[in-house]
């Protein structure tokens, strides 16, 4: 019975009849409730779940309505159609294509668009086609890094619809700490200060269980082999936070490499865990950005990076960081060893410099300026 109503919720026609049922309960909450009406103008459509993109809205939304537009923006997790006209972004291209088949025309949406490419598997691949097929229907594609905007223009969206927006970084969440803060954040996590401790903060395991199984395209693998050759040059700590990383600690054990796992309640907590660090490693195949790479040039640890999302956008090669245009562990593990030997102090302070264009209040105003701006002052010149 519990497979049969498991099938039932993911069936495609229940799931677009439920969409349905939704939009017309809203449009009887409107004639209702006529006072709410045109009240906000932007919607900012978010995923339950409290991932990445979740905080990209509220960042978003906050600081436009504190410093741009008071009361204009709202998010929620389906779009809000109760009044005559919105600007409506998807925060994902994922829920675009949930919902783009009942959306009426008259609004103005924007999807942003992160990662993927047709070389990334079928699946991958059919929802990069489908996505295209609804260009016509999109007013702005957002995405966060120039290796992205590339792909997008190679595949046929025309280069005026495409806006490059950086992910953002709450600066003042994650800034240098002290001396003392790295200590503090040390002792409370149980690693004496003799220990090379190289952060990983992503999921890489397939599902929300152990994790057993990888996520290739997050290099987990080229990431265990890599801290394997630095572990030979330095007494090494991994340190791990986020669900469904089985599989890296088991590759871990396997090499005889120590690591600490976390589980945060909230996301908030992450900072305590870089002022713990030494070092951070990107060593994904495939990224829209990522946050880690932000959040670590913001909070003075050195990142070493593939090629991949933002990289190229940010990371200036043993100036602020390492960049390497491979997937080889080697290359990694050599690029990591030769920033690890640079002068501290002046790689970090270089970092910090270069991430503030992330800073969420720049990248709101963005938003507003290149996307949300323009597509409200088109909806009220009709």
């Amino acid at each position: 019975m519990l497979g049969f109503l498991e099938n039932l919720k993911n069936n495609p026609t229940i799931r677009l009849l439920r969409k349905f049922l939704i939009l017309i309960y809203q449009w009887i909450q409107h004639k209702i409730d006529k006072k709410n009406l045109n009240k906000e103008k932007i919607n900012f459509i978010v995923e339950k779940a409290n991932w990445a993109i979740r905080w990209d809205g509220i960042y978003i939304t906050n600081s436009i309505n504190k410093f741009i537009a008071k009361g204009s923006s709202i998010i929620s997790t389906i779009p809000l159609l109760q009044s005559d006209k919105k600007v409506i972004h998807f925060a994902s291209q994922y829920m675009w294509l949930d919902w783009h088949k009942l959306l009426p025309k008259k609004n103005k949406y924007i999807v942003s668009f992160f990662h993927g490419k047709h070389e990334d598997g079928n699946n991958v691949s059919k929802h990069i086609d489908e996505f295209i097929r609804t260009k016509d229907s999109i007013y702005r594609v957002i995405t966060a890094s120039s290796l992205v905007k590339k792909r997008l223009i190679k595949w046929g969206i025309p280069n005026k619809k495409i806006v490059l927006i950086h992910t953002g970084v709450d600066t003042s969440l994650f800034s240098i700490p002290t001396q003392e803060k790295r200590l503090i954040a040390r002792k409370k996590l149980g690693i004496t200060n003799n220990k090379l401790v190289i952060g990983s903060f992503q999921k890489d395991g397939i599902g929300w269980g152990d994790g057993n199984l990888p996520k290739y395209i997050k290099g987990p693998d080229i990431f265990a082999k890599a801290v394997e050759i630095i572990a030979k040059n330095f007494p090494t700590i991994v340190l791990l936070t986020g669900p469904s990383r089985g599989y890296l600690k088991n590759e871990l054990v396997k090499r005889n490499i120590r690591y600490k796992h976390f589980f945060l309640e909230d996301y908030e907590e992450i900072i305590h865990y870089y002022h713990a660090l030494d070092l951070y490693i990107v060593s994904s195949r495939e990224e829209g950005g990522p946050k880690s790479l932000i959040e670590s040039m913001a909070s003075g640890v050195p990142v070493v990076t593939t090629n991949v999302g933002m990289g190229q956008d940010f990371i200036k090669d043993k100036i602020n960081g390492g960049i390497v245009n491979c997937f080889d562990p080697i290359v990694i593990a050599e690029k990591s060893l030769e920033i690890l030997k640079l002068p501290k102090k002046e790689l970090i302070f270089q970092a910090r410099k270069d991430v503030m264009k992330a800073d969420w209040n720049v990248v709101a105003k963005l938003h507003w300026e290149k996307a949300y701006k323009p597509a409200l002052e088109e909806l009220n010149s009709f």
